[in-house]
């Protein structure tokens, strides 16, 4: 077994030494305890890691949905300022709607 020094502030202390005498054992049985839990259980870290990637995911897929929300708002109002005009009935030719679609954008990445 190995000495390690530990300066606790005096409040710290106290309450150590409470618990080590509630548990009737010694102030360095109680550290080593704390130490050891603390040493033992990386997985938290882990699992904070996990959950921001999976944040960071949710993030991107919300970005995607908005810029195809916004995409399909321009069709709309597109297609009602072309509700109606006989000279917008082709597709291919409407150029409003061409610009839309052809946008370097990149809304469906």
């Amino acid at each position: 077994m190995k000495k390690v020094t530990v300066r606790v502030e005096d409040y710290v202390y106290d309450r150590l030494f409470l618990v080590a005498k509630e548990n009737s054992t010694s102030t360095n049985k109680v550290i080593n305890a704390v130490v050891e839990k603390y040493i033992n259980e990386p997985k938290e870290i882990n699992y904070l890691k996990e959950l921001n990637d999976k944040l960071q995911i949710i993030i991107d897929y919300l970005e995607k949905i908005s810029k195809r929300q916004y995409k399909h708002f321009k069709l709309s109002q597109q297609h009602f300022a072309n509700f109606g005009y006989l000279s917008n009935a082709d597709i291919s030719e409407d150029k409003c709607l061409n610009e839309i679609l052809n946008n370097k954008d990149n809304f469906n990445e």
